[in-house]
């Protein structure tokens, strides 16, 4: 999961919820700018996120390479672990995912796998994407509405 969606996610408060139902795995370099930068400027997510990882609902990755950014990290680091995707709506870091061929997944669009899955009822999913629409696109939310929509 990159920074973008680990702090949209935790914004929204369904960062747990997630947890719970899948495994979140992050490089220690973005730990590093959610967490350890975050506290530094005081934001409330970073402690939060912070916690999580010590009660081991998120995973950090420890790497050798010195990566100064989370997005080569997480490039370098799908292949080497058995990863389903890469949690991200970082439209820069989604170019460069479709160029190393890895698969990604939008915030929105873990919701609905939930419910898709069976993990979650539709009235769960529906409140959960709500939660998350202040901070993730029109697009993605009216996309991931509508295919909420046709699950039965």
């Amino acid at each position: 999961m990159d920074v973008d969606c680990l702090i949209k996610l935790t914004k929204a408060g369904l960062k747990e919820f997630v947890c719970r139902r899948d495994t979140i795995v992050i490089p220690d370099i973005v730990k590093y700018e959610v967490v350890d930068a975050g506290k530094a400027k005081n934001c409330d997510d970073a402690f939060v996120v912070e916690k999580n990882i010590s009660k081991d609902f998120i995973t950090v990755v420890h790497h050798v390479s010195g990566y100064v950014k989370g997005d080569r990290a997480l490039i370098d680091l799908f292949p080497k672990g058995n990863f389903d995707a890469v949690a991200t709506d970082d439209s820069k870091l989604i170019r460069r995912l479709r160029t190393f061929e890895i698969p990604f997944i939008l915030p929105g669009l873990i919701i609905f796998r939930f419910l898709k899955d069976g993990h979650i009822t539709k009235i769960k999913a529906i409140q959960a994407l709500n939660q998350l629409a202040e901070f993730i696109s029109n697009d993605e939310f009216s996309t991931v509405r509508l295919l909420m929509e046709k699950i039965k």
